[in-house]
């Protein structure tokens, strides 16, 4: 059988070890840990090794485990939204629809523990990279998830996860044939069907996020002409924050969220120091493409409350703990050769020595809006069918980088003059496959 698309939510969420609930509902270890915390398990594909701490105080590179109680040990409350199936999916959800509410109930479990992830040795013969985790604190926990509906009334003995400060996360698997509640999935196609379903959540003293997903699998054909699909689905999140919404649009395929106003602190900072990290005040020397010099100023404004949530992708792929902030970037040069203002985000992950900020915007412009590039006295190819302005600030472990670029874009000719087919037999186009879309610095400066 082949598999014809698979989404990374899907090779994701395949790769979560997901034990099997018990008898009688899901209460019980359902965290797939074991004995006296020295074995070996399995988190997102990667082996994980657990080393028992002395106690709840022991501190380790993540915090201590009391300072994780100290906000994640209470009941948590929030709106949970019930989705839809998007154009395309065919599973629905019942009793609970539109908005209802969630409560989360902590309570602390005997032991906590220092986790550390390695990639698992191959059988293949193959060296296949992969991304593991950062080492974490895992606390042992308790935890009940009702809703006011009756749809979730859920018990797990799990662990909870942290790697950065005042932020954990729990990831547990909904069996929809062994639920204590009266949740019930539906699918109207007759060979589609939902599985690996789970709820993630992260638990703040602020509050809590997450979403309830699986993958919707849908069968066609059968024999060796038979093809399986597989595609991401959001059943639920909680709560369904503006700012998130708008966030989830970024393409990484993550739902949900708790809004976190710029005002806040968020991974040890508040969103105003985030983004006053990532803008130049003083006058900074930049050089042009023809040599010429000048100074640049960039100012960096929030327009609305961010985003905080904990993303699926490996960190080293910007994953993790982090807030997403909807802003303005203005920058302006000495020289008058450049004074815009553009829409973009600052995303913060990580905390600490880890801690990377990054400013960006991007604005695609016809040939004909050169006005609106903020770029003045820029000679346009004739030949180009476009425009595109790039600006970026970064903060990564202290150290400040950024550019400001305007590029002019050209399509092949194949997508601004296509070629009729050849006439059959043979079919196919009559010219060479369409080469990508070509790009031309126009003018750039590094700050």
């Amino acid at each position: 059988m082949r598999l014809q698309h698979f989404t990374y939510f899907g090779f994701a969420a395949f790769t979560l070890a997901l034990v099997p609930a018990c008898e009688g509902g899901q209460t019980g270890d359902l965290s797939g840990e074991h004995g006296d915390g020295t074995e070996t398990g399995n988190y997102q594909g990667c082996e994980e090794h657990k080393e028992k701490l002395a106690g709840f105080d022991t501190v380790t590179d993540s915090g201590t485990a009391e300072a994780v109680m100290a906000y994640a040990e209470k009941s948590f409350e929030a709106p949970i939204t019930w989705k839809e199936a998007p154009a395309g999916q065919s599973w629905s959800t019942s009793p609970e629809s539109g908005v209802g509410a969630l409560h989360i109930d902590v309570a602390r479990g005997a032991n906590a523990y220092a986790l550390t992830y390695s990639a698992p040795a191959s059988n293949s013969g193959l060296d296949i990279a992969l991304l593991c985790p950062p080492p974490q604190l895992g606390v042992e926990v308790h935890v009940d998830v009702t809703t006011d509906g009756g749809a979730l009334a859920e018990s797990y003995d799990t662990l909870l996860r942290t790697s950065a400060p005042g932020v954990a996360t729990l990831s547990v698997p909904l069996d929809l044939t062994k639920l204590s509640g009266s949740l019930s999935v539906s699918s109207s196609a007759p060979r589609s069907k939902l599985v690996q379903v789970g709820l993630d959540a992260i638990l703040m003293a602020e509050g809590t996020a997450g979403s309830i997903k699986g993958i919707e699998q849908t069968e066609s054909g059968s024999g060796a002409t038979g093809a399986s699909s597989a595609s991401g689905a959001v059943l639920a999140v909680w709560p369904d924050a503006p700012a998130c919404q708008t966030a989830a649009q970024d393409g990484s395929g993550q739902s949900g969220g708790l809004g976190m106003p710029v005002e806040q602190t968020a991974l040890g900072v508040t969103g105003t120091e985030t983004l006053a990290s990532v803008g130049r005040a003083e006058a900074t020397p930049i050089t042009w493409l023809d040599g010429s010099s000048s100074t640049l100023t960039v100012d960096v404004e929030s327009t609305g409350d961010g985003c905080f949530r904990v993303s699926s992708l490996p960190v080293e792929i910007g994953g993790g703990a982090g807030v997403t902030y909807p802003v303005t970037i203005s920058a302006k040069s000495a020289d008058g050769k450049l004074d815009g203002v553009y829409a973009g985000t600052v995303v913060v992950t990580g905390s600490g020595s880890g801690r990377t900020v990054t400013a960006s915007a991007y604005l695609q412009l016809s040939v004909d809006d050169v006005a609106k590039s903020g770029f003045s006295d820029v000679s346009v190819p004739t030949d180009s069918d476009g425009l595109r302005v790039q600006i970026e600030s970064k903060l990564v472990g202290g150290v400040e980088s950024g550019s400001v670029q305007l590029f002019s874009l050209s399509n092949p000719p194949c997508l601004t003059d296509p070629q009729p087919p050849m006439p059959t037999p043979g079919g196919g186009s009559s010219v060479p496959g369409c080469a990508g879309q070509t790009q031309t610095r126009l003018e750039a400066a590094n700050f």
